[in-house]
């Protein structure tokens, strides 16, 4: 990075706490299957706001356990902060650095009222396929938003997970837990991270030109895995379960029965090449063409079913 870009980046806003005082913050209540293993999510009182004058939201980490970690995390929303990126209303930057009894405690972002996971939702059978086919839209449309933008350094979600987004009163999504981003030509802010659907991925090892995996099951992002992971979001959500860890012939018979039941062959195609040397793409606007009536035959409990009774 060159000098003047360094200048360019401005230091997160700090906010002091002692530790009587995070004792006596009130904790955001999550849903039970939201994903959440690294922080505890606290709510600031009402005296700290955030530039738009929204309350706070405390991600309170155990940052003694690992302080090259936190810093890492630090730089990159320093990054985001100071990136074209801060424009857009889909992500939600920390804004604070958040000290605790003078040691780093981890990272404070806008509250989002009366919100929903993502996640939640994906995983929901209340909720109808045609909403959540809509959902899945928005979030192909966000990463194409994300990677053409106009930045000097391009960022990638890297963690890219149904957990890490969030659906706003106004029906809008917006993506979060963005201190575990990757951002491309900066030194220490393009090491190797750990991600929900990359995390110790045989497959993806197996094709090292697409993927940069690491031996111990840390991986280097690119926009090949963005979209993998994204489409192990749709996958998932069109089987009722995660995909990601299917031995590669059962998942090959799956695609296979989806193509069947009448999913578009292009989309099936787009799944199918995503343990090819052959570049991911982003499927979101095959999405659109998918029957509200199929998760009734694309589950994967009736394809296991049918597959056994032959």
């Amino acid at each position: 990075m060159q000098k003047n870009e360094e200048e360019k980046i401005q230091p997160l806003d700090e906010i002091s706490l002692r530790m009587h005082q995070v004792r006596r913050l009130s904790t955001l209540r999550l849903s039970r299957d939201v994903l959440n293993t690294e922080a505890l999510m606290l709510i600031l009182n009402k005296k700290y706001k955030d530039s738009n004058g929204s309350r706070i939201l405390f991600k309170y980490m155990d940052a003694q356990e690992d302080l090259e970690l936190m810093a890492r995390k630090q730089r990159v929303l320093e990054y985001l902060n100071s990136s074209p990126y801060k424009e857009l209303d889909e992500l939600i930057i920390p804004e604070y650095v958040v000290n605790v009894d003078n040691a780093i405690a981890g990272f404070a972002m806008p509250l989002i009222e009366n919100h929903r996971n993502l996640g939640s939702i994906l995983h929901s059978d209340k909720v109808s396929f045609a909403t959540k086919k809509k959902y899945l839209e928005q979030l192909g449309a966000l990463l194409d938003k994300v990677r053409k933008l106009d930045s000097p350094h391009k960022m990638l979600f890297a963690d890219l997970n149904e957990f890490n987004f969030i659906i706003d009163r106004d029906e809008k999504m917006k993506a979060i837990d963005l201190d575990s981003s990757y951002i491309e030509g900066i030194a220490g802010l393009e090491s190797p991270i750990l991600a929900y659907y990359l995390l110790n991925n045989v497959y993806l090892r197996s094709i090292p030109e697409k993927y940069d995996v690491k031996e111990d099951g840390y991986i280097c992002p690119n926009q090949n895995s963005d979209f993998y992971s994204y489409c192990m979001i749709i996958l998932g959500t069109l089987a009722g379960e995660p995909m990601h860890r299917k031995e590669m012939d059962v998942y090959y018979q799956y695609l296979d029965y989806l193509k069947w039941i009448g999913l578009d062959p292009e989309l099936v195609d787009v799944f199918f090449h995503i343990y090819s040397p052959k570049s991911n793409r982003n499927p979101r606007q095959l999405i659109e063409g998918i029957p509200d009536r199929i998760t009734r035959k694309s589950n994967y409990k009736v394809f296991e079913k049918l597959k056994s009774e032959k």
